[in-house]
This record gives structure tokens, C-alpha cells and sequence, in this order.
């Protein structure tokens, strides 16, 4: 396996992911803004294909993930781990890291908790079938 930086060649793969991954995946187009700009942090892990991604941008001193996903055939391999860690390594001068999960995902909470992500904050009706989230960070050395 390895990870590398996406790019326009990725997007079906991408997104074939994001289907497979989401109860309200992001449309196809949503993709590009991340793909296209190249200050933004867009990770693929690839092995004869795309196996999961990562978006991502610089918020001021912190990084937000926008979205991640793993194959459903490809999970608890490692996958997402190699992802967060080179994120960790791309977002160097960044004081810390969030993102959003829905609060019904305990599988993803438990993940994020692993690699250091605590729980901030609960986010009423969050997602647009009005579940919550929660707002998880990790702090950077």
C-alpha cells in the first residue's frame, strides 16, 4: 500500500469509496475543489486502486478534515492509519486537528480515539438527517 498525494486521475476511485462508505455521500463534483487546489491536504492510499482518502484543509492553525474513507473490503488493515499519519506529517506547524463525526458512529469514534482525537463538543443536528455530531480534535506537538 501506499500514500500519495490525489489528483484528478483518482476521482472515480474516490468516489466509488465515498458510495460504498456513507449512509449521504458527497456528490461526485464536491471532490474537485480538494483534487484541483493544491493547498489543499488530499491523500489517497492506493493498491492496484483507490483503497480509502483523506480531504482536508488549513483553517488558520489547525487542519479540518473534511472527509475520510476506507473500502468496506479494506478496513482494520491499516489503511486509515497510514492516512492520519501522513496527514499528521503534512500538517507540520499546525497546532491541532478536527473533524466532525456522526455521534452514532461509535466504530469511527473509537478509530479517532486511537490516534489521539478526544470528543470536544456535541453538534445538535449536525448532519442533514438531523443526527448529531460530535466534534472530536487532537492537539499537535
Amino acid at each position: 500500500m501506499r500514500v500519495r498525494r490525489a489528483g484528478l486521475r483518482d476521482l472515480p476511485g474516490i468516489h466509488r469509496v465515498e458510495q460504498a462508505s456513507f449512509p449521504d455521500p458527497w456528490p461526485l463534483f464536491a471532490f474537485l475543489p480538494y483534487l484541483l487546489d493544491r493547498e489543499a491536504l488530499a491523500l489517497v492510499a492506493e493498491e492496484d486502486g483507490v483503497l480509502g482518502f483523506l480531504l482536508a484543509r488549513r483553517e488558520g492553525e489547525e487542519v479540518h478534515i473534511h472527509d475520510l474513507a476506507v473500502a468496506p473490503a479494506h478496513r482494520r488493515r491499516g489503511v486509515g492509519s497510514a492516512l492520519l499519519g501522513e496527514l499528521f506529517r503534512a500538517a507540520r506547524g499546525a497546532r491541532r486537528v478536527r473533524l466532525e463525526v456522526r455521534a452514532s458512529n461509535r466504530t469511527a469514534q473509537a478509530f479517532y480515539k486511537k490516534h489521539g482525537f478526544r470528543e470536544e463538543a456535541v453538534l445538535p443536528g449536525y448532519y442533514a438527517d438531523g443526527e448529531d455530531g460530535l466534534l472530536m480534535v487532537r492537539d499537535l506537538p
